[in-house]
C-alpha cells in the first residue's frame, strides 16, 4: 500500500543539541500508529513537527504526496490534529464550535458536520453548551472538529488524557472505527500502553529522539523469546539444571513456580533436561507479554520480570 505519511530522516537542532535524530517511518491507509516513547524522548517534538507547529531541521515530512517544506498549504489540509488538548470555546455549543471551525475549510457543509456528530456519538449534547460537557465529550468533540474537512491523516496527541476508563474506552473506539471505516490513517501518542495495545496496529518506539524499532503489535509484544511458566516438584534442581543449560538464562523462582525466558525451540530441550534430571513436571505454559513488558526490556535493556 502507497504510504499517507512519511517521515523522511527527520532531524531536529536545538542550540547545537539534536533533540530528534533521523527518524524514518511510513504510516498506511487504514492503520491506527502508536508512538511511544519516555517523557522526553521526542514525541510530541515529532508531532508538532509533521503539522507544522515546529520547523524541521533536516529531512522532510511528506503527506499524502506533498511534502510539509515545500508545499505546507497542500500537505496541511490532509491533516487533522489534536496536540496535547483540543481548543474549544466553552460559552458556546458543541454544533457552534464546529460551525465555526467549518468556515475555516472550503466545502464543509451542514450534513458534513451532521455525519461527524453522530460518528463520535454527540447527537443528543451536540446543541448544550461545552462548558456542560464532561472531559471525554469535549475530546470526542475535538475529534468531530479534526474530522470536519475529511482528511486523510489523523494525530492524536495524548488523546486519553485525563479520562476515567469508560471515556478512554470510547476514544479506542471511536479511533478505531475512524481507521476501519473511513480508511483514515491514525497517529497516536501516548503512555498508556495497555490502551496502546488494544487500539494501534504497528508500534513504533522513540527514545532518546532516535526510533528504535517499528514492528506489528503482535510481533512487537511476543518478540523472538517468549516467558514460559513451569510448575516443579523442586526449584533447586531446577537451578542447576538451567544454569548448567546456559549460564546466562533468566529465570524466577517462587516456591513451585519457575517463570523463564526461552525462545519456541529451546522448551523441548528444557524439558528433555529437567526430565533427565529427575524433575517432576505438573504444568508448562506460556505466559503473555504485554507491550509494558516488551516497552520496558527495549527501553531499559532488561526485562522487569526476570532475574538471573
Amino acid at each position: 500500500m502507497k504510504p499517507v505519511v512519511q517521515l523522511e530522516n527527520v532531524s531536529k537542532t536545538i542550540k547545537g543539541k539534536t533533540i530528534i535524530d533521523s527518524l524514518s517511518f511510513d504510516v498506511y491507509e487504514g492503520e491506527v500508529f502508536g508512538f511511544l516513547g519516555p517523557n522526553g524522548a521526542g514525541k510530541t517534538t515529532t508531532i508538532r513537527m509533521i503539522v507544522g507547529l515546529m520547523s524541521i531541521s533536516k529531512g522532510d515530512v511528506v503527506i499524502a504526496g506533498k511534502s510539509i517544506k515545500k508545499d505546507f498549504a497542500g500537505a496541511i489540509k490532509e491533516v487533522g490534529a489534536i496536540v496535547e488538548n483540543p481548543e474549544l470555546y466553552k460559552f458556546m455549543t458543541g454544533h457552534q464550535n464546529l460551525k465555526h471551525f467549518a468556515r475555516m475549510h472550503k466545502g464543509v457543509s451542514d450534513d458534513r458536520i451532521k455525519e461527524v456528530v453522530e460518528l463520535v456519538g454527540l447527537t443528543d449534547r451536540i446543541h448544550d453548551k461545552v462548558k456542560t460537557y464532561s472531559l471525554g465529550m469535549r475530546q470526542r468533540l475535538g475529534l468531530a472538529q479534526c474530522l470536519l474537512h475529511k482528511p486523510k491523516l489523523l494525530i492524536l496527541d495524548e488523546p486519553t488524557n485525563g479520562l476515567d476508563p469508560a471515556g478512554i474506552r470510547e476514544i479506542r473506539a471511536y479511533i478505531r472505527k475512524l481507521a476501519r471505516e473511513e480508511g483514515m490513517s491514525v497517529i497516536v501518542s501516548s503512555h498508556l500502553l495497555s490502551e496502546m495495545e488494544m487500539m494501534c496496529d504497528r508500534i513504533g518506539i522513540i527514545q532518546k529522539g532516535r526510533l528504535i524499532d517499528v514492528q506489528t503489535v503482535h510481533d512487537f509484544v511476543q518478540g523472538s523469546e517468549q516467558v514460559y511458566q513451569f510448575e516443579v516438584d523442586n526449584a533447586v534442581l531446577v537451578h542447576e539444571v538451567f544454569n548448567k543449560f546456559d549460564p546466562t538464562l533468566k529465570f524466577d523462582i517462587k516456591d513451585s513456580q519457575v517463570q523463564v525466558g526461552l525462545t519456541k525451540e529451546q522448551v523441548p530441550h528444557i524439558i528433555r533436561l529437567l526430565v533427565e534430571n529427575g524433575v517432576e513436571m505438573f504444568s508448562v505454559m506460556p505466559i503473555a507479554k504485554s507491550l509494558e513488558d516488551r516497552f520496558l526490556e527495549i527501553t531499559n535493556d532488561k526485562g522487569e520480570f526476570l532475574h538471573a
